[in-house]
C-alpha cells in the first residue's frame, strides 16, 4: 500500500488533537488504504492537495465516518403532533444530491481534493468503421 500522509503529515494539518494518540496510526493507515482505492497517479514530491486529502479522510476515519454512507437525504419536513402523540419524518432522495452525496463532508473534500490527480482506468472504444464503403 502506498504512504500518501503520515501521522506527522495530519498532525501539523489539524493539529495534534484530531485523535487520539494510541489510535493515529490505525486511522492514518485507514486513509492511506482509502486513497489508494482511488487510482491516484503520484508525482514525487506527493503534493499538499493529497496530503490534505489524506488529513481529511484520517478524521473521517477517527469520526468513524471513513466508510460510512448516508441512506438518507436531508430533512425536508418534520411534524409532531402532542395529544395522541403523532411523528412524522420526510427525507429527500440522497441521490438527488450527486454521486457522492452519500458520503460523508470530510470524504467528499478528499474526493474533490485528489480529483486532479485521479487516473482513468483503460478501456475499450467501439465505435462504427470508418471509410467502410
Amino acid at each position: 500500500m502506498t504512504q500518501y500522509v503520515t501521522v506527522e503529515d495530519v498532525d501539523g494539518k489539524l493539529g495534534p488533537d484530531w485523535a487520539p494518540d494510541a489510535d493515529k496510526a490505525r486511522f492514518v493507515a485507514m486513509a492511506n488504504a482509502y486513497l489508494s482505492s482511488q487510482r491516484i497517479q503520484l508525482p514525487t514530491p506527493v503534493p499538499d492537495e493529497i496530503v490534505m486529502a489524506g488529513a481529511e479522510l484520517s478524521a473521517a476515519a477517527a469520526d468513524g465516518q471513513l466508510y460510512a454512507q448516508r441512506t438518507e437525504g436531508v430533512m425536508t419536513q418534520k411534524r409532531v403532533k402532542a395529544d395522541t402523540v403523532e411523528s412524522e419524518k420526510r427525507y429527500s432522495d440522497v441521490t438527488a444530491y450527486g454521486e457522492h452525496a452519500a458520503l460523508p463532508e470530510r470524504v467528499q473534500f478528499a474526493l474533490a481534493l485528489i480529483e486532479a490527480y485521479r487516473t482513468i482506468p483503460m478501456g475499450i472504444t467501439v465505435g462504427y468503421g470508418y471509410g467502410a464503403t
